[in-house]
């Protein structure tokens, strides 16, 4: 399946608790704030892949990437869940159970401004702020693929498909952002 739209708003909350900017040439800001909202079942379902590499620069505080490889099989921890077809009202994708899979660590690295990491296309990994919980990225997309992406849940949770990412208006989100990056 191809994914059929873009998000096209310039700024919205993630579920993965950041506010996503969409600047030119394929680049996003992604600014992380302690008092964002995030889903409700983010210690259980912030594992996930994209359907595209990147490459993403600290611009400000910390960044930890924790990096894991997928073990299919029926019994396993998580849930994989596909993300393919329209964007729904709260600026999701659909969740679809795409089987199950335990997440072996592969490592975690800690990333400090001025430093990078890239992630390759279909690689697992959850992200998560350092220091004081405020940081900001740019992130870069490089190959783009058109199968849907993978979030993780784990097994007996029910994922948080109703996020909304536009229950703070935008001159909210900006106020997040001068906060962080003129910290």
């Amino acid at each position: 399946m191809i994914i059929d739209d873009v998000m096209t708003d310039k700024i919205t909350l993630h579920g993965l608790g950041f506010v996503q900017v969409q600047l030119q040439g394929d680049q996003r800001l992604h600014v992380w704030h302690p008092e964002l909202p995030r889903r409700s079942c983010l210690e259980h379902s912030a594992i996930h892949d994209h359907r595209f590499s990147f490459v993403s620069r600290v611009l400000v505080g910390e960044q930890i990437n924790h990096r894991y490889e997928p073990v299919r099989h029926a019994d396993g921890e998580f849930v994989l869940y596909l993300h393919e077809g329209k964007r729904q009202a709260g600026g999701g994708r659909p969740w679809t159970p795409d089987g199950r899979a335990d997440m072996a660590h592969q490592g975690t690295d800690l990333i400090y401004a001025g430093g990078e990491y890239l992630t390759y296309a279909y690689d697992y990994h959850r992200t998560e702020p350092g220091g004081d919980g405020r940081v900001a990225t740019i992130m870069r997309k490089d190959a783009e693929f058109p199968e849907g992406a993978h979030s993780t849940c784990r097994y007996g949770i029910q994922p948080d498909t109703d996020f909304d990412r536009y229950q703070w208006p935008a001159a909210r989100l900006w106020e997040v952002v001068r906060e962080v990056l003129l910290a």
